[in-house]
């Protein structure tokens, strides 16, 4: 049996107070929101406790769909990024950007560079450049990691994947090395209509590449809450993760563990007990 942790959206914050001058574009929306309504409910401390409950369950491996800082701010990546560093190693977990990792254009990049050794390539591109999707071949099981962030204006969470990287999921959901494996698709954005937007301009492509090549399972974050769908005519599963560090009496945070046994899948779901202040499994 094959064990795999998979966490989203713990939008860490900034531990300093943000210049002004980085607030002179998209930001300065995202600050007042911040000051308002998410520095109460995303809570570093909670997401701390998450990677410490994963690193007690040894997990063969961990998934991040994204969103890891809130204004995409250098001392929120350097935070974010000396947390998951100190709670895996580069073959411990795989990760991809959220639309908060790249929330102005002037942070494009960032999210790679502070996170490149959990963005594998394990089937390389034919052409030799770098780039999504990225994959991870493990005993039994293959991760491949689409790109949905993109920098968006005011208001718009939008994501957006692209042909090529669609052409080349689908070429590598059929790859050799994958095929006789446990194929996982994850992203940060939902890929199907939910109760809460799934703000996705391609995922009607996306869908349709999933069922002309599809893997045994979906999953992403971005809304902030536990789903579990089903992509029509395939049927592959498609999961979506609550936030990694929320809190509120609309919630708390969650990850969830994917137990495979031969080509069946298993969910759990851990979620932040704030009385306790540890997560548990939900019976």
């Amino acid at each position: 049996m094959i064990r795999l942790a998979h966490f989203s959206d713990p939008h860490v914050l900034s531990p300093r107070v943000v210049a002004p001058h980085h607030l002179l574009n998209k930001r300065w929306l995202g600050g007042a929101n911040l000051l308002l309504r998410r520095r109460r409910h995303h809570r570093v401390e909670i997401f701390q406790r998450l990677l410490d409950a994963i690193k007690a369950l040894d997990v063969d491996h961990t998934l991040c769909t994204g969103d890891m800082v809130n204004l995409a701010l250098e001392t929120e990546f350097e935070r974010a990024a000396k947390m998951i560093q100190a709670a895996f190693k580069p073959d411990q977990l795989t990760i991809v950007p959220g639309n908060h990792d790249r929330y102005v254009a002037a942070a494009r990049g960032a999210f790679e560079r502070h996170f490149g050794a959990y963005l594998p390539q394990d089937i390389p591109k034919s052409d030799g450049v770098w780039g999504y999707p990225v994959v991870r071949l493990l005993d039994g099981v293959c991760l491949i990691g689409l790109c949905s962030a993109v920098p968006r204006g005011l208001l718009s969470a939008a994501g957006l994947i692209g042909e090529g990287q669609l052409e080349a999921m689908k070429a590598l959901i059929n790859h050799p090395s994958a095929q006789a494996r446990f194929r996982i698709v994850m992203l940060h954005h939902p890929v199907m209509e939910g109760e809460a937007k799934r703000e996705l301009e391609d995922a009607a492509a996306l869908e349709a590449a999933l069922r002309a090549a599809p893997p045994e399972l979906v999953v992403h974050g971005h809304n902030h809450r536990f789903m579990r769908q089903a992509l029509p005519e395939a049927g592959v599963p498609v999961l979506q993760v609550a936030s990694a560090s929320y809190t509120s009496a609309k919630g708390e945070a969650e990850f969830n563990v994917y137990e495979i046994d031969d080509g069946a899948l298993r969910v759990i779901r851990w979620r932040h007990d704030p009385i306790a202040r540890r997560f548990e499994p939900i019976p």
